[in-house]
């Protein structure tokens, strides 16, 4: 790909992801509180070193996150048998409930956005494209 096609690939999902976020109207929480309880969805409790590392920001960072969600009852923290030191973040069931209500929001308009907009072969195509996206945006390759 050239620069054109990159700068043009990045500015669509700029857009997109744009669209997607501000279909999340109504809801309180933040696009990193979403990734965190969306982490811990997936991977279950977890200190939060790993979930720093997760979402690719500085412990203090996601210290700050995981405070604010603990504050709203949306996760807590217990010891980890492991490591008397350490603590394990937990979704309760009351995060669990506010991350199915941000994705029913957000997966409401984007089923109706699909659905109008794209053919079946479409659809397919953005099924493989997801993949891709999600495997380029987990690789740790250096930037070129």
């Amino acid at each position: 790909m050239n620069q054109d096609e990159i700068n043009a690939l990045a500015e669509d999902l700029g857009v997109f992801a744009r669209r997607l976020h501000n279909e999340r109207v109504g809801t309180h929480l933040g696009a990193t509180a979403v990734h965190a309880l969306g982490h811990l969805d997936r991977h279950g409790p977890m200190a939060a070193k790993s979930l720093a590392q997760l979402e690719r920001v500085t412990p203090q960072s996601i210290a700050k996150t995981v405070a604010t969600l603990e504050a709203g009852g949306l996760v807590s923290r217990r010891s980890d048998p492991s490591d008397g030191r350490a603590h394990l973040i937990d979704l309760t069931d009351a995060g669990a409930s506010a991350l199915h209500d941000d994705r029913r929001l957000r997966n409401r308009w984007f089923t109706e956005a699909i659905h109008a907009e794209c053919t079946d072969a479409e659809r397919d195509l953005l099924l493989i494209a997801g993949r891709i996206l999600r495997r380029v945006g987990n690789s740790n390759n250096p930037p070129p």
